[in-house]
């Protein structure tokens, strides 16, 4: 309950009145059942919800810290450690040497709630869609970059061999470059490294998909991953065979016989023996699609093709034919 004072004017002089504002907040006490307080010393002034306060932390050491919480460490295996109060019900004590859970007093408890396997990611009780991201290991990260970075393997086959979307996977090879960059200039301090291993080891880690190889696949060639757009006749026939002249390469009847005869290592190192003519050049830049946009005068387009009415607009001009009725005027091309 909260007061406050107003001054009221009145024919003798102003009058000071006392208003009282009664808040609408309730306190909010456990849902579970708490151990009851019971007497205590004339000294102890603390109320209900800093006695159930205490009992969550638990005992204090010299230091001022709860190292009987089970909260009060970061977990260090990769296994988030939300508080999950619906199924604890106010058992957060744990023996900080052993791990185990225990009663107020210090003793084990022989049954405890364990945490149930689909709540480990979930941070908020009531709701079951917030989940906690995954974190890419070390190994992963550092093969990510080499692939791509190094080995200019395409984007897109990292991303199926991985099962991570391609904006990640450029941020992992952009982060991980500027990770390169501090550690040349030495701006890695060894707090930044005991932060980073703290949050890595508070995360779960994401694991890649293991999968056979499939026997019956056929190999993509490199051209294709590109897109490529051709601009042809309704009436004109296009077919694989035509697709494959577009893309330089040859039909996959072709191939597939190729496949059947000799293997695809086989092919592959048969074409890797083949003597080529080397030559330096500049290279052209160019783009990966077919077509391109050129600059054109409007009036040279629209006389060309042709050009829309003017009906709906409301300053459009009007002429008169050879029978004298008004008609839309259509646009002169300049």
């Amino acid at each position: 309950m909260l007061s406050s004072t107003k001054t009221l004017p009145t024919n003798s002089g102003a009058v000071t009145q006392q208003v009282r504002h009664f808040s609408r907040r309730r306190i909010a006490y456990p849902f579970y059942q708490t151990p009851a307080r019971g007497r205590t010393e004339k000294k102890d002034h603390a109320t209900t919800l800093r006695y159930q306060m205490g009992l969550f932390l638990g005992k204090k050491n010299y230091k001022g810290e709860y190292p009987n919480n089970k909260y009060f460490n970061p977990p260090q295996d990769h296994q988030p450690n939300y508080i999950a109060p619906d199924l604890e019900r106010g058992v957060s004590q744990i023996d900080y040497k052993t791990g185990k859970p225990i009663d107020l007093n210090g003793k084990p408890l022989e049954n405890s709630v364990q945490k149930r396997p689909d709540r480990k990611l979930t941070p908020f009780p009531n709701n079951q869609f917030t989940q906690t991201n995954l974190a890419l290991s070390n190994e992963d990260r550092e093969e990510i970059y080499q692939r791509i970075a190094v080995d200019k393997v395409p984007i897109q086959e990292v991303a199926v061999n991985f099962g991570i979307k391609i904006p990640r996977l450029e941020a992992v090879v952009r982060l991980k470059e500027i990770e390169k960059k501090w550690q040349a200039k030495n701006k890695v301090t060894p707090e930044l490294k005991k932060m980073s291993n703290t949050m890595y080891k508070m995360f779960p880690l994401f694991e890649r998909p293991r999968h056979s190889d499939n026997l019956s696949e056929i190999p993509v060639p490199v051209k294709t991953l590109q897109s490529r757009f051709l601009t042809i006749a309704e009436s004109e026939p296009f077919g694989p065979v035509d697709a494959a002249k577009v893309f330089g390469l040859e039909p996959a009847s072709e191939t597939l016989a190729k496949l059947a005869e000799t293997g695809h290592t086989d092919s592959v190192k048969s074409s890797q023996n083949k003597q080529k003519e080397v030559f330096t050049a500049k290279a052209e830049e160019k783009d990966r699609y077919v077509f391109k946009f050129h600059k054109a005068k409007v009036g040279q387009v629209g006389f060309r093709y042709g050009t829309t009415l003017r009906d709906n607009k409301k300053d459009r001009k009007f002429s008169y034919n050879n029978s004298g009725k008004m008609v839309n005027a259509l646009p002169t091309s300049g």
